[in-house]
């Protein structure tokens, strides 16, 4: 009997592990829709290219590094590598207390974990601006210090944060700090060293494919059920309860994330005088032709760039609220990630209501928290930080209100345990403060070598700043005559350099020698007068499209007047 449940098991596994590779792709069809056609290809590429770095690595050290129990609590030894212990192994399992794996199932599930996690952060990170070359040289060493060391902190026997070890047990599930965390914090610090897109690439901001943006988040739906249920190692009736409260808490953040952007989505609020919005409208043209480079100058109401939303409220978006199926991908993409680390911890027949709290609370906490960026001037161009950094906080913290009695936990304030809340705490703050920290010092050197420069255009952020220092400087000497928010703006009428033209054209002309995810198609877009209802907005408007010095910008005016603009779009 015991054979018939251990074949059972290793089928579960297996099945479990099969759906994993939907995750792979699916954060890469999620990725390549979100961003603009000229780096599409790079984001579809990416998870796919990286897939062979991360699975020969893991193959010769990685798995050992995390799963060989070694001496210390901080990283495995080298007694796994390249699979040695399988050659005069005894039995072909690997136990562990929530049951027992075959050896290569326990191998290669805990492999696309890690590929997974590399999926969820490099793509993003380096959103058109960066240079596939040296974040390769930083995947290695983020791979062997850092992941390497944190997924031995919390899911080895011997690790100092894990259940097992019992002495500072951190609930993680399926990977809320492994996973999440450190993808997030990782994000975070690639984008703060690598400095803001250029704001001539967001003008008229478009997603390359919508389409692509629901395909990849069905796909990680897919992926995700097998990546948290298959944590349980084993096939019981709790493997569908984790699965159940999977799609339950994605639906509920989805659901509260759209709702979210939808009240946020009309500038002014229904109701607001047609005299009020077209005020309002005018300042941010006038804002955005003066707009800064720096992302702090630039937010709006809603948290996005002005000269994203000016982009999205030139027409009737000003007059009523809409529904965005980003916005509700997004939500649906942040309940997968704030369940992870609750998993089986936070599922039974008879709290499925948790996964509900689980899905209001992310939905809300993770849509607010994109706004953060603004605040602290990091260009996190996929929001990375805010869908998997702070979701996973998140997740763990609830984790440790919510846990049941399960895998050898003592449960969280729900069963009276109340310290577990404090060693969720000092998982998130730990592994968030090493990532973060060990990212910046590697990102750092890697940039210092010749030839390894993170961004495609290197003088970027050496410019920006030496212009924001002569605003001030300006400034200082003349308070009187200089306005400060026009000199921190690069005039785009200056000539730009090579390599700025180089980053303006895009990530998959740069990386991939003009290879785009579709072929160039064009076509005339013609904006009726009706669409500006005075001559004076109208002709700001045309003032700042024309303005515009960047590659696809090619405009002309309409031969049947000069309200009519005719604009080559992609």
């Amino acid at each position: 009997m015991d054979d018939v449940w251990t074949v059972i098991n290793s089928l579960y596994m297996i099945y479990c592990t099969s759906l994993l590779p939907l995750a792979i792709i699916g954060i890469a069809l999620f990725y390549s829709g979100l961003t603009q056609r000229r780096s599409s290809l790079t984001m579809l590429a990416l998870p796919v290219f990286l897939t062979p770095f991360v699975l020969i690595e893991w193959f010769i050290w990685g798995y050992s590094l995390c799963y060989s129990s070694s001496s210390n609590r901080f990283i495995g030894d080298l007694n796994y590598a390249v699979l040695r212990h399988m050659r005069d192994s005894v039995t072909n399992n690997y136990t562990t207390p929530r049951g027992d794996i075959w050896l290569m199932n326990h191998f290669l599930f805990n492999g696309f974990m890690k590929i997974i996690c590399v999926c969820l952060t490099f793509p993003g990170c380096v959103a058109e601006r960066g240079r596939i070359l040296p974040m390769i040289v930083f995947l290695f060493f983020w791979s062997v210090i850092i992941y390497n060391p944190v997924t031995y902190w919390f899911w080895n026997r011997e690790g100092w944060l894990s259940v097992e070890l019992n002495n500072l047990p951190v609930l993680d599930f399926a990977g809320g700090n492994c996973i999440h965390i450190v993808s997030g914090f990782t994000a975070l610090a690639y984008s703060y060293i690598l400095g803001p897109r250029n704001p001539k690439i967001l003008y008229d901001y478009r997603s390359a494919n919508t389409g692509h943006i629901i395909i990849g988040t069905f796909f990680m739906i897919c992926g995700w059920c097998g990546f948290v249920a298959g944590c349980d190692y084993k096939f019981t009736i709790e493997s569908l309860y984790i699965i159940m409260n999977v799609l339950l808490c994605a639906s509920t953040s989805g659901i509260i994330w759209m709702l979210i952007d939808y009240y946020f989505s009309a500038i002014p609020l229904e109701g607001a005088p047609i005299e009020s919005t077209l005020s309002n409208h005018k300042d941010k043209i006038h804002v955005l032709r003066r707009s800064s480079t720096n992302i702090r100058t630039a937010p709006s109401v809603t948290g996005v760039s002005i000269n994203q939303h000016y982009h999205d409220t030139k027409s009737n978006f000003v007059q009523r609220r809409k529904i965005s199926i980003i916005s509700f991908s997004s939500g649906i993409v942040t309940g997968l990630a704030v369940i992870t680390p609750g998993g089986g911890y936070v599922s039974s027949p008879t709290e499925f209501w948790k996964s509900f709290v689980f899905g209001v609370l992310g939905g809300i906490v993770v849509n607010l928290s994109t706004r953060l960026k603004y605040f602290v001037q990091i260009d996190d161009a996929l929001d990375i930080f805010a869908i998997h950094g702070v979701a996973g906080i998140l997740g763990s913290l609830l984790t440790g209100i919510f846990a049941n009695q399960r895998y050898n936990s003592d449960g969280g304030w729900v069963k009276g345990h109340w310290i577990q809340f404090g060693y969720q705490l000092l998982g998130c703050t730990v592994t968030a403060a090493y990532v973060f920290v060990l990212s910046c010092v590697f990102l750092y050197c890697i940039d210092l070598i010749p030839g390894l420069h993170l961004r495609m255009d290197v003088t970027f952020n050496q410019r920006m700043r030496e212009e924001k220092e002569k605003a001030q400087t300006e400034s200082t000497e003349s308070p009187g005559s200089v306005d400060m928010e026009e000199q921190f703006v690069p005039h785009t009428t200056k000539e730009i350099t090579y390599l700025e033209k180089l980053e303006l054209l895009g990530t998959d002309c740069y990386e991939f020698n003009g290879e785009y995810f579709m072929d160039f198609m064009e076509f005339i877009k013609v904006i009726r007068p009706q669409d500006y209802p005075f001559d004076q907005l109208a002709e700001e408007a045309e003032t700042q499209y024309d303005s515009v010095n960047a590659i696809g910008s090619d405009y002309q005016m309409h031969p049947e007047g000069v309200h009519h603009i005719a604009r080559k779009v992609e």
